[in-house]
């Protein structure tokens, strides 16, 4: 089982299971995770912080402002990618290693 994670809100900590994580996007000094049911938490933490939280299998930076858990990756291409009709952004620079870190089979 993997470990929770937890971001403050309204002065309380709330509990997040990295599994609900769909992907993270940065938003000036903000880091946003959207979880699953589609609610967010807005973080101050840099992506990369937020991502050394995060189990390093599970999710692929695929822009600087950008990273996407890979179990709700529905489509790929040359320059996105596609969880829950929400269009992630793959740079160029990343396009290579988030093929290698997916299981594709060829």
């Amino acid at each position: 089982m993997l470990q929770p994670f937890f971001v403050w809100k309204d002065k309380k900590l709330i509990r997040i299971d990295p599994v609900h994580v769909m992907f993270l996007k940065t938003e000036g000094n903000y880091t946003k995770i959207i979880l699953s049911n589609e609610t967010y938490f807005m973080v101050h933490a840099s992506l990369s912080t937020v991502l050394k939280k995060m189990p390093e299998e599970m999710f692929i930076k695929t822009h600087r402002s950008w990273a996407a858990s890979i179990f709700y990756i529905e489509t790929i291409d040359r320059i996105s990618l596609v969880i829950c009709n929400n269009v992630i952004p793959i740079a160029r620079q990343y396009y290579k290693t988030v093929l290698e870190q997916l299981n594709v089979i060829e």
